[in-house]
């Protein structure tokens, strides 16, 4: 059971009992049974609503499946870093990913840092109203788009991957005889596995190319920092920025 589902589960249970206890307590509302007509009709009620409340709780909690939300997230819906931490997070029942999701995670958090420690240098060398900055900004607003562009897909992927599905898939592959000491399995099961495959290594390649562009942009802080000089001139000729772009111009012309 998630985290979050044994938070709700305490909530759920103590605030059932409080509720009684503020009902049935003759110092509050003062609910009984046995005396008054309507208090007892009330008290009954409340009690058999609480036992449903509880009972239906508590199965939901413990033992409902939650259904996996299929819509895909498209462009604008991830508006903030902690709604791609909190994407990510959601999809931790499909444990094959977990290794991405916790360097997607990081690699989130540490592109945070080096935006951050790119505006501090900056600022060292313009104002935001300088051409050469609002240049610099374009560059890097482009790379972060590409950058958060990447974890939206990685999500997307891992919405439509069907992990229980998967899992019967390779436990067929298990089951199959073995010829030649390698594992023999039907063309479905084959076929099955290619494809979830495919889904599997899409995702490690995003978080590859993420990974690039972090390597990157410390590149980038590192050639910066060494400069006392800086310009519009001078910053086109910084390798890091004519990777970016590249990177930029190839992604334009892979989205046309």
């Amino acid at each position: 059971m998630s985290k979050k589902n044994i938070i709700k589960l305490i909530l759920l249970n103590l605030g059932i009992v409080a509720l009684n206890v503020v009902l049935f307590s003759q110092g509050l509302v003062g609910l009984t049974i046995g005396g008054d007509a309507l208090l007892t009709a009330i008290g009954v009620t409340t009690i058999v609503m609480s036992l449903i409340g509880f009972g239906y709780g508590n199965y939901s909690l413990l033992f409902k499946q939650p259904q996996e939300n299929v819509l895909l997230f498209k462009a604008g819906e991830l508006a903030e870093t902690k709604d791609y931490v909190a994407a990510l997070e959601e999809r931790r029942d499909k444990k094959i990913f977990e290794p991405e999701i916790n360097s997607a995670v990081e690699q989130i958090y540490r592109m945070q840092d080096k935006d951050k420690a790119l505006d501090s240098i900056l600022a060292q060398f313009f104002s935001p109203q300088e051409m050469t900055y609002t240049r610099f900004q374009t560059i890097i607003n482009s790379v972060q788009e590409i950058f958060y562009n990447n974890i939206k897909k990685m999500i997307n992927r891992m919405i439509i991957f069907d992990y229980k599905d998967y899992m019967k898939v390779l436990q067929k592959l298990n089951n199959s005889p073995m010829v030649d000491g390698v594992k023999v399995s039907s063309k479905s099961v084959g076929a099955q596995l290619k494809i979830y495959n495919e889904h599997i290594y899409y995702v490690r390649e995003l978080v590859e190319m993420n990974e690039g562009i972090l390597v990157k942009m410390d590149s980038l802080l590192l050639e910066i920092s060494k400069l006392d000089d800086l310009d519009t001139k001078g910053l086109e000729n910084i390798a890091a920025v004519q990777e970016f772009n590249e990177l930029i111009a190839q992604t334009k012309f892979y989205k046309a």
